[in-house]
């Protein structure tokens, strides 16, 4: 039996490449009108003119390059909303072989966006988009912005769920991988193209907006390379295919390349912006704008190279042989055993970015002399080392053992994400990576928003401020964390790669909302009391406390038809597994308590709020 395709017409067939090409175009524009917006061009004019009321302050007449990039943005955003909506139409046409206007075309394509979980994708992504667009033409406060960013990103994310990576081996890794390159790419080329058009306006601010896009690049490239090489990597069978395949050394080489390409492109960037900044003269803007159309076409023809390569391991799965493969895209792994501690690896490129994002920051900044006014003094190297380790753990939890077993075992699931929570967010929140930007980085004047706006953000209303009350946020963290295990958060986790990200974005923020009050820190830097720690500490214990008993003795199997159906012949039944999740968070949360507590009575023993901050005076900056 043959199945024969049937041609949906020219108009799809031409059609549809064009509006792919278009669609990445406009995409990658609009998202990076928003970013530049936000963090690289200047948002309110120097001299004195018209005010403005913005979140509850008073600031200058907006730049004209602001202005011009958030038109931009609105148009370009607009269109790429009408182009997702063309896509979803010849998308269809071109699977069903049918051509549109037909007679059942219409009905048809009602039932795959509103049935089918691919159409559902794609007309999420161009609602997002839309209703982003529209936001952009009233809407000029951060937080509208960072709200139409967030959207437009969520397009993105669905896309990636409807490219080719989401049919591959190591779906949940391509998929994330392929999130990473397209907001990298995406705010890299747009950004470039946008800081052309917005020169001329720009005039005497344009050496420091070429400087903030430079380190933003630097960022994408970074981003790009590494989700290349994790990409890669996870079709490796196991890691010594890295050097014993023709396609690990073709890793190698193509890697130490991108290196270098990336060094030369820092070379030529420190060259150009010292001389723009110097002499002020257009020629060497252009000549920043050279180097990074090479770089990028460079990065881009490599990673295009390395993914046409064949790997050990190939792109098309094997059929699924158990119900535990068929879920999660994996075998059912071995036993767990002592000897598995440290062996048992499967790439995360979520974690593994943000860990390496995380890490890399720190270091930059931490690299920086302190600014003047400022008693030059060594960093304390606990700091360092705090953070250091919790980046080092995060990698571990969502790569190591306990990575490969959170998909198949309720209790490896909840002690990951517990552990997340727990002890990555406090050793992070211990690396003060807040006074070390005020020590290092001076405030900007321009209101466009960098590292110190960003950790110095307050909110301006009662609610906000009631809400980032220390005491508040450990209760919210507390009860987020929770919400991953008693909502169905943990089911979108568990089905989606999206979902997935969501909870590990939430475990880390949850856990860092509960570490600042209990060590003394309040949104903005400021220290708080003992008292307020200890209420802190109380709340996330109790709520944390509260949530495990729930799993043990009250709670049937939580998602029973994913946990359930494993299959597992060396592991308690799932209920069992539940119960002895349930325990190990209890534990932790003990633990963890006791550790808080021990560390508050000794700062009040030594008669301070325990927060060990440094004063930083403010200091007028760029």
């Amino acid at each position: 039996m043959s199945i024969e395709l049937v041609d949906a017409g020219p108009i799809v067939r031409w059609g549809l490449p064009i509006v792919d090409v278009l669609g990445d175009l406009t995409s990658a524009g609009a998202v990076a009108c928003l970013v530049l917006a936000l963090v690289v061009l200047p948002r309110c004019v120097d001299s004195t003119g018209p005010t403005r009321s913005h979140e509850g302050m008073t600031t200058r007449r907006f730049h004209p390059a602001f202005e011009r990039a958030l038109d931009i943005g609105t148009g370009l955003g607009a269109t790429w909303s009408m182009l997702l909506v063309v896509r979803i139409v010849l998308g269809y046409a071109l699977a069903a072989g049918q051509a549109p206007f037909t007679p059942r075309f219409g009905s048809d394509l009602l039932m795959y966006v509103t049935r089918l979980e691919l159409g559902q994708y794609q007309l999420a992504g161009a609602a997002f988009v839309a209703v982003a667009s529209t936001m952009l033409i009233a809407v000029r406060s951060r937080t509208g912005l960072v709200l139409s960013l967030g959207l437009m990103l969520a397009a993105l994310v669905t896309k990636s769920m409807t490219g080719h990576a989401a049919g591959q081996t190591s779906h949940e890794a391509a998929t994330s991988a392929m999130i990473v390159h397209l907001v990298a790419a995406g705010v890299w080329l747009g950004g470039l193209a946008l800081l052309v058009l917005l020169s001329g306006r720009l005039g005497a601010k344009l050496p420091a907006a070429a400087e903030r896009f430079s380190a933003l690049a630097l960022a994408c490239y970074g981003a790009l390379v590494l989700s290349g090489i994790a990409s890669a990597l996870v079709r490796f069978s196991s890691p010594v295919d890295l050097f014993t395949s023709a396609y690990g050394w073709m890793i190698v080489a193509k890697t130490v390349l991108l290196i270098l390409l990336g060094g030369a492109g820092w070379w030529q960037r420190r060259d150009a912006l010292g001389r723009l900044r110097d002499a002020g003269e257009r020629v060497f803007f252009l000549r920043l704008v050279t180097g990074e159309v090479f770089l990028v076409t460079a990065a881009t023809g490599l990673g295009a190279a390395l993914s046409n390569s064949a790997p050990p391991v190939p792109d098309e799965p094997e059929p699924a042989t158990s119900t535990a493969e068929a879920l999660t895209d994996y075998p059912l792994p071995a036993p767990p055993e002592l000897s598995t501690l440290l062996t048992a690896w499967r790439v995360d490129v979520a974690g593994l970015a943000i860990a390496l994002c995380l890490a890399v920051l720190y270091l930059w900044v931490r690299a920086r002399r302190p600014l003047p006014g400022i008693q030059e003094r060594a960093w304390p190297v606990r700091r360092t080392a705090a953070w250091i380790a919790g980046c080092v753990l995060i990698v571990w939890l969502t790569s190591g053992l306990l990575g490969v077993y959170a998909p198949v075992q309720f209790s490896a699931h909840l002690g990951q994400y517990a552990l997340l929570a727990l002890v990555c967010a406090p050793l992070l929140v211990a690396g003060r990576f807040g006074d070390l930007i005020r020590e290092r980085i001076a405030p900007r004047s321009d209101g466009s928003a960098g590292l110190r706006e960003i950790v110095e953000w307050r909110p301006s209303t009662q609610l906000g401020r009631w809400l980032t009350n220390p005491a508040a946020l450990a209760l919210l963290g507390a009860a987020c964390f929770a919400s991953i295990y008693l909502t169905p958060a943990l089911r979108a986790g568990l089905h989606t790669t999206p979902g997935r990200l969501i909870i590990l974005a939430v475990a880390l923020v949850a856990g860092t909302a509960l570490a600042l009050g209990v060590q003394g820190r309040a949104v903005g830097g400021e220290s708080v009391s003992a008292r307020v720690r200890w209420v802190a500490l109380a709340v996330g214990t109790v709520v944390l406390a509260g949530t495990a008993l729930l799993l043990v003795f009250v709670l049937p199997v939580v998602e029973a038809d994913w946990f359930g159906v494993m299959e597992r012949t060396w592991s308690a039944d799932a209920l069992g597994d539940q119960r002895l999740g349930g325990w190990l968070l209890l534990s932790l949360t003990v633990m963890c308590a006791a550790l808080n507590a021990g560390f508050i009575v000794r700062a009040q023993r030594r008669g301070g709020d325990g927060a060990g901050s440094r004063p930083v005076p403010a200091v007028q900056g760029a």
